[in-house]
């Protein structure tokens, strides 16, 4: 009789829980806020900061990151087209679906860019 009443009090503890998920409101997550697919800009921000002074090219360049939920804008002077060039591929690297602004200046011999006139 006891091995009814336990597989009764299973049923039963299966049955209350089963209701009570489907009790249990679903919270819709606000368009203003961040979902978990798009990461915050803050977030991006200091892993491109940290990879940008981690490269050898880049380590001693003021290149400044600016992040918003749609666009990556990189500024800043290099000395040459390769730092320039590898700043904008780590930024496309953490960047999700962000769009990159690529406004840094070269400016030094190793630069390849002709002089504007």
């Amino acid at each position: 009789m006891t091995k009814h009443y336990r597989k009764l009090a299973i049923i039963l503890l299966i049955g209350a829980g089963l209701a009570l998920a489907q009790l249990t409101p679903r919270v819709q997550p606000s368009p203003s806020q961040p979902q978990n697919r798009q990461e915050r800009s803050v977030d991006v921000e200091t892993r491109i900061q940290s990879a940008l002074q981690q490269d050898s090219l880049l380590s001693h360049s003021p290149v400044s990151v600016r992040v918003t939920n749609t666009m990556v804008e990189l500024s800043g002077t290099v000395s040459t087209d390769a730092a320039k060039t590898a700043a904008d591929i780590i930024a496309r690297a953490e960047a999700g679906n962000r769009q990159i602004s690529n406004l840094i200046t070269v400016s030094g011999s190793g630069s390849t860019t002709p002089p504007k006139k």
